[in-house]
């Protein structure tokens, strides 16, 4: 996971120890609170169950992204295989999300082989590839998924990170946070959902941004959704208590 630099701003940044037996290996993660030995520390919560107290969303000088957001708009062929490639492979299941312009939210399917019915798109997870009815030829399809990179793909995008810093985590025992008041533009979000309404933003297992499930609910506010902010989820979201 990743966040945008140039657009994201924490009021307050932290240092904290990593509980005991965990890590936390990517950037743009919410990070919860926990008291160890009478003392605060922090965690990425795999599996949430609602009583988490969120601190700050992790910032690490050591580390690549191994995953990545991403939003496509394709034109569904007229004729032929109705197959589009998308330009990743390697996507994550239910992470995508295919919305017809001016229509309907289409239904996923990962299960690749077979005919999809109408409404219906069937992904190709492995390849990135989408198969769909005839009922959407021609149409412009606003994709939105996450997808996982492979060390050349983090590379070329965000290059090495500096020697230096390597290992800087694991090292001392502690990472950097952004907490208080901040806007965070994020790819740690369930991309498979919808945040262009009012829906409230809770946590989500690993980490990530979410609506609904076990989580908490977060004190924040949408700015920029994926689809009009590169990819990104933006949120204005307060840590403070």
């Amino acid at each position: 996971m990743a966040y945008d630099l140039k657009l994201t701003h924490a009021q307050i940044r932290l240092a904290r120890k990593v509980a005991s037996g965990t890590s936390v290996a990517q950037e743009g993660l919410l990070v919860c609170s926990v008291i160890e030995d009478g003392i605060e520390k922090c965690k990425v919560v795999d599996v949430v169950a609602g009583a988490e107290k969120v601190l700050g969303y992790s910032i690490l000088a050591d580390a690549l992204p191994d995953q990545l957001s991403a939003v496509e708009v394709i034109t569904v062929p007229t004729s032929g295989p109705l197959v589009v490639d998308l330009r990743a492979t390697n996507l994550l299941s239910l992470r995508t999300r295919a919305v017809v312009t001016g229509g309907p939210v289409l239904t996923i399917d990962e299960t690749y082989a077979g005919a999809p019915a109408a409404g219906v798109v069937k992904v190709d997870l492995v390849n990135g590839l989408l198969k769909f009815n005839a009922a959407e030829a021609g149409a412009t399809v606003t994709v939105t998924y996450t997808y996982s990179l492979t060390m050349p793909q983090a590379l070329q995008i965000f290059g090495d990170r500096f020697i230096n810093n390597r290992a800087l985590h694991a090292t001392f025992g502690e990472i950097e946070l952004g907490s208080g008041l901040c806007e965070l533009h994020t790819t740690a979000f369930n991309t498979a959902l919808d945040y262009s309404g009012s829906t409230p933003l809770t946590l989500g297992n690993g980490g990530v941004i979410t609506q609904g499930g076990a989580g908490p609910v977060l004190n924040a506010v949408v700015i920029a959704t994926p689809e009009a902010n590169g990819g990104k989820l933006g949120v204005r979201i307060s840590f403070l208590p």
